[in-house]
């Protein structure tokens, strides 16, 4: 086998010019060396997080090369590959092992317990497939953590995650409609491993949503005007591209979801639905913000942006005129465009875990903003922000002072600021009048014993109050 896997090796590199090295191991004692060499890294609870997110993007990249890889079968359904990855202290994957095995349940009593058992290839040539499907993950994968020094991330996935499940389940979605009403509204047809549109479908005219989600759709084409009621398409949770995805122009459709798939540039065909309110685009790999363009989306209320890769947003979000939600939790953003302020409608605006330092010059003209999520960013300073608010979290940050702006907020009722490095400003907590939670642990309040004592009567006060300080 040896022979096989260094050809392999070779074979690979002189394709693609790979750098990163593939390893399987091909045998138990192989196994047991590598899991004695595990990293000894002490990890931060931030550090933790990071690497969870780097590694959450990788596991997603390798389960989508198995579920549109044609080439595996012959493995228990229980079986999966086991990887780990070497991350250099320049925040590259170095090489990433890989292995088979599958974990048996025992029960004593009450304990259960997970024993590990290794599985060997079923066919030499599940090598070349294994490898294709790693290093396809590696060349479209992107890491956003950067710690500055050398660590490793892990996962596992199985092979034949949906097999089991899917078997058969194409025939079933059809017995399923022949089943159902006709006047039936909500059509769910989740989890029957659907790679087009059943037959009998056309029969529900009255339905007003269709789920479409759990299923393995890698091309949708779609005419809503042969469902008349029709406004709300889900498709999470399914194989999907940017261009793959092609539904006919019309104004009935006013929610899309295409959280979960495997987009990499924001797809430009769904500006088709004139009157979309609601677009989710949650946990994909969406980053190039030139492929942006929300010019007619003017009629959008809600836009998902959770866990994807962006670093930039387009001036033309100023055109969501109607925007009340923003999600982009989880992304890569740097800094937000001067035009963010023209978003007069917004209520809930989420932008923790990103690497935001600033906000845009005016960000407190957004006089609807009621909510903020900031936490787990770089802010080290506010300016100015809007009056309107009433739930602000700023947790996670490098604030080295309560802001002087929060003494402008008297509606805010909950306030979270943990875990910044506030040395100083705890006065200004007790003129903001709505206050009824606040936090503040991990903060640097007690370097300066003065100012402490100082903080300490605060919290006093605050809680004579009724304000639960935590």
């Amino acid at each position: 086998m040896k022979t096989l896997l260094v050809s392999i090796g070779l074979f690979l590199s002189i394709l693609t010019g790979y750098s990163q090295k593939i390893i399987f191991l091909e045998n138990q004692s192989q196994y047991e060396l590598f899991k004695a060499k595990e990293s000894k890294v002490k990890e931060t609870e931030e550090m933790k997080k990071g690497i969870w997110r780097n590694n959450s993007r990788l596991l997603k990249l390798i389960q989508m090369g198995f579920l549109k890889e044609k080439g595996i079968s012959g493995y228990e359904d229980e079986v999966s590959l086991f990887y780990r990855a070497n991350v250099t202290a320049e925040n590259k994957i170095d090489s990433i092992y890989y292995f088979l095995g599958k974990h048996n349940i025992s029960k004593v009593g009450e304990k259960t317990t997970f024993d590990f058992e290794y599985q060997p290839v079923r066919k030499e040539t599940d090598i070349i497939v294994f490898n294709r499907i790693i290093e396809n993950a590696l060349l479209k994968n992107k890491l956003f953590f950067e710690p500055y020094q050398k660590h490793e991330f892990s996962g596992g996935v199985r092979i034949n995650q949906y097999k089991s499940k899917n078997q058969g389940l194409q025939k079933s979605a059809v017995d399923f409609l022949a089943s159902q009403s006709d006047s039936l509204k909500v059509l769910k047809l989740v989890g029957f491993g659907l790679k087009e549109l059943p037959e009998g479908l056309n029969r529900f005219k009255n339905i007003t949503e269709l789920d479409l989600s759990k299923n393995e759709f890698e091309s949708f084409k779609f005419n809503p005007k042969d469902f008349p009621k029709l406004k709300r398409i889900v498709l999470s949770e399914n194989l999907l591209s940017e261009k793959s995805i092609k539904i006919k122009r019309n104004r009935q459709i006013e929610l899309l979801n295409l959280s979960d798939n495997d987009l990499f540039i924001f797809p430009k065909k769904i500006q088709r639905n004139r009157n979309l309110k609601d677009l989710h685009l949650a946990n994909n790999f969406l980053s190039d913000s030139k492929n942006m363009n929300f010019k007619k989306f003017k009629n959008l209320e809600l836009l998902n942006f959770y866990n994807n890769q962006i670093d930039e947003l387009p001036e033309s979000i100023s055109k969501l005129q109607n925007l009340q939600i923003l999600d982009l939790y989880h992304n890569d953003l740097r800094f937000l465009p001067n035009s963010f302020i023209e978003l007069k409608k917004l209520q809930t605006l989420a932008i923790s875990n990103n690497r935001l330092w600033q906000l845009p010059a005016g960000f407190e003209k957004l006089d609807s903003l009621k909510v903020l999520f900031a936490h787990h960013n770089k802010f080290t300073s506010l300016a100015a922000l809007p009056s309107n608010l009433e739930h602000l979290d700023l947790g996670f940050n490098l604030l080295e002072d309560i802001p002087q702006c929060f003494s402008n907020l008297q509606k805010v009722d909950e306030l979270d600021i943990s875990n910044n490095k506030i040395k100083s400003g705890a006065e200004i907590l007790q003129g903001m009048k709505s206050l009824e939670k606040v936090y503040l642990a991990l903060n640097n309040f007690d370097e300066d014993p003065k100012k402490f004592a100082e903080l300490q009567q605060i919290i006093v006060d605050l809680e004579k109050k009724s304000v639960v300080v935590k």
